[in-house]
């Protein structure tokens, strides 16, 4: 996956949502997050095996994995049949990278909360259970439950500091992130 399908998926879920009659900015803001997953798995990958970005970056690796499979086995947990790669590329990529890239997204004071944020909403949009829907509470509206409106709702809201909606703002990070991800940042 690369920054164009990225930024083309935006675009796609961007106009999708805006759609006045009825705007679905929650389903968006899902679809978007989920090709981030994807982007940021398929990166990890890459990376973890010597391959650069698009942009010729190449982390410096502490671990040389020789493929795929390799790697795969190193990251799978024993019980699971399948990786769950945003969790997996948060507990270890600092081990196998000497200047991890993606402390862009789990660490840095930019964009760890509002990738949070991200997963809140998106685990909500998704399950609707009453775990993702506290956990959402706990993110976005200060642990209390009578200010809870649907992330649908949530989203069209203006962020007050930057003058832009939640909706924008959200977007506007992953499209940095991601950008950041596949160029050597100083």
């Amino acid at each position: 996956m690369t920054i164009e399908e990225i930024n083309s998926t935006i675009e796609f879920w961007s106009q999708w949502a805006s759609n006045e009659q009825e705007p679905r900015y929650d389903i968006a803001l899902f679809k978007i997050s989920v090709c981030f997953e994807k982007f940021i798995s398929e990166l990890f990958v890459s990376y973890s095996i010597g391959e650069p970005s698009e942009k010729g970056y190449l982390p410096e690796r502490l671990l040389e994995f020789k493929d795929q499979k390799q790697l795969e086995v190193f990251i799978r947990p024993p019980s699971k049949p399948y990786i769950d790669y945003p969790s997996q590329i948060k507990n270890l990529s600092k081990y196998i990278f000497k200047k991890n890239p993606f402390d862009v997204i789990f660490t840095s004071c930019n964009y760890s909360g509002s990738y949070q944020d991200i997963i809140a909403i998106r685990n909500y949009v998704a399950h609707e259970s009453g775990e993702a829907r506290q956990k959402l509470i706990d993110r976005l509206f200060n642990k209390r439950n009578e200010k809870f409106v649907e992330p649908s709702v949530f989203l069209k809201t203006k962020k007050k500091q930057l003058g832009v909606t939640h909706f924008t703002y959200y977007v506007n990070c992953i499209h940095e992130m991601s950008n950041l991800l596949v160029e050597e940042v100083s």
